[in-house]
């Protein structure tokens, strides 16, 4: 049996707050209080604290004193920007990991052992597991293009914007699913060009569907604010 993995408060706290930023249930100036936060979420202060200073690493919130935290505007440009730099730099990496790709090579097979528990988790639909296996199949792929600067600049852009777009949509799951199939078998037939296309369209994919995601929940506000009216 497999051994239940619990996550830290801090990072139960912050997934929610990012939540909550990425689908704009909480706006661009919002003032946020450690104390507020904690009793809405029944839990003590100290990993509220914890998942702030996270997330002002992480560009999305800004501390403003020793309790509160103001919520950082991103624009669209930001968060074009980000996607456009993974782009380029997973798509690097996933053409280095198809370049030294070979039948017995153990980086390879730690991707394809990834996206099995990707599939295996959607297929029980288990979305923190999914999240967790679709980040191993991406860090593998890192991994495996043997580029120690290039993981270090992936690390840094891996947090903050979001890669944990299957917990905001749904639907977002069978389209990555398809397109990791695409990807690993790009890499394991050693195709470089095809399997930096393939990560490439993929991550820009998801760009456009967190930019309609996003469109949608600003056009239900304005719907319910005139509802209200």
């Amino acid at each position: 049996m497999e051994q239940i993995v619990m996550q830290p408060a801090r990072e139960k706290v912050a997934a929610i707050l990012r939540k909550a930023i990425f689908k704009g249930e909480l706006q661009p100036g919002e003032v946020l209080s450690q104390e507020e936060i904690a009793k809405k979420l029944g839990i003590s202060r100290m990993p509220v604290r914890e998942a702030f200073q996270m997330l002002e690493r992480d560009g999305l919130l800004i501390l403003q004193n020793r309790r509160g935290a103001v919520v950082r505007e991103l624009t669209l440009e930001d968060i074009q920007e980000h996607y456009e730099l993974r782009a380029l730099l997973e798509g690097e990496a996933a053409a280095r990991a198809a370049s030294k790709a070979g039948k017995d090579n153990k980086e390879l097979a730690a991707i394809i052992a990834a996206q099995e528990e990707a599939e295996q988790a959607a297929q029980a639909g288990n979305v923190e597991a999914y999240i967790s296996a679709n980040e191993a199949f991406h860090r593998a792929i890192w991994e495996a293009g043997k580029g120690q600067r290039l993981n270090s600049m992936l690390h840094q852009t891996w947090n903050g914007l979001p890669t944990r777009l299957p917990e905001l949509l749904s639907e977002q799951i069978q389209r990555s699913l398809s397109e990791h199939r695409h990807i690993t078998r790009a890499i394991s037939e050693q195709k470089p060009d095809e399997a930096r296309a393939k990560m490439s369209h993929h991550i820009m994919r998801s760009f456009q569907d967190f930019v309609a995601s996003r469109e949608r929940t600003q056009q239900e506000q304005k719907n319910q604010e005139v509802e209200v009216e």
